[in-house]
């Protein structure tokens, strides 16, 4: 597989020599062509490995969908709205160690892998390649769509959390995980590495077209993570008018955002990228009373070509 057109011209520049030369405006971001279109119309943009892990809710009962999906515990409510069918929740009360007060949190865990963890980045993953089996995602596709309700005035946060584990106390390297953010409030997009929860390594990135998240509209949200020689490629897809007027999934994902997450590159308080396939792959979402979800999904991809 090439590398699709979409990744080879992700921004385009000019030098303009003299003066008084009008600044020119930069392209629009086309949306990702779709190699293949999933169960519920939900386009892909990478082939799937045929002997790899997948999952899709589908019509699955989300809070009864174990070992393959898990919310914590969380009570889910079907709808269905212009032709969309989709899950509410109001998740469940949070605490923060950073000290920001008590907000809510919505916890959407998928491991198409199944089984449970078996190894941390300190202990196990470096050496066996993955979290939990080798069943566990190396290069994934997740994608869901969500929409947010009633701001609670608290912490906000939007992420794909990825190659990773249970976040516990004591054991703090079972996380062993990555992300990207979905910015809200006129912030930047950011990638993070939380080996060790609850620590941190925050790097703002440069967004491909403006966008922050929006109170009672749906999005379409897609990562794509894969291996590259010292580490890895993450990229943050957005769909920001995902559903036609007959609930029909327009599949324009375009590329919003992009990490490379490099083994040996110090972040603060980690060096390592995170290379080993993750047992769990978990899309979060904090700071609103309620949130609808539709059609969360994860599979194993192949990757493309150097």
């Amino acid at each position: 597989m090439t590398l699709p057109n979409f990744f080879r011209a992700s921004f385009i520049s000019a030098l303009v020599i003299g003066t008084a030369a009008p600044a020119l405006a930069a392209p629009a971001t086309p949306p990702a062509s779709v190699a293949e279109v999933g169960p519920d119309g939900v386009g892909m943009l990478f082939p799937s490995e045929p002997s790899g892990s997948s999952f899709h809710l589908g019509d699955g009962d989300p809070t009864d969908s174990e070992p393959f999906f898990d919310m914590e515990g969380d009570e889910a409510t079907p709808g269905l709205e212009s032709g969309v069918p989709y899950w509410s929740t109001t998740g469940h009360r949070v605490t923060y160690a950073s000290g920001k007060p008590a907000g809510k949190t919505v916890r959407l865990h998928l491991r198409p892998g199944g089984g449970e963890q078996s190894f941390t980045w300190r202990d196990g993953a470096l050496e066996n390649g993955f979290i939990g089996s080798p069943d566990d995602l190396l290069n994934f596709e997740a994608t869901v769509y969500v929409r947010v309700h009633e701001d609670n005035g608290t912490h906000h946060s939007m992420s794909w959390k990825l190659r990773g584990g249970q976040h516990t106390k004591p054991e703090v390297a079972r996380s062993s995980c990555v992300g990207m953010d979905v910015p809200f409030g006129g912030v930047s997009p950011q990638a993070y590495r939380e080996l060790d929860h609850p620590t941190y390594d925050h790097l703002s990135l440069t967004p491909h077209f403006d966008y922050q998240l929006q109170e009672g509209r749906w999005l379409g949200v897609k990562v794509v993570s894969y291996l590259v020689e010292g580490g890895t490629r993450n990229l943050l897809f957005l769909d920001t008018n995902p559903f036609d007027a007959s609930g029909t999934p327009r599949n324009e994902f375009r590329l919003f955002t992009e990490w490379h997450d490099r083994d040996g590159e110090s972040t603060g308080h980690y060096n390592r990228a995170a290379t080993w396939a993750g047992w769990e792959t978990t899309f979060r979402v904090d700071g609103w009373r309620r949130v609808d979800f539709a059609y969360p999904s994860a599979r194993e991809i192949v990757p493309p070509t150097p």
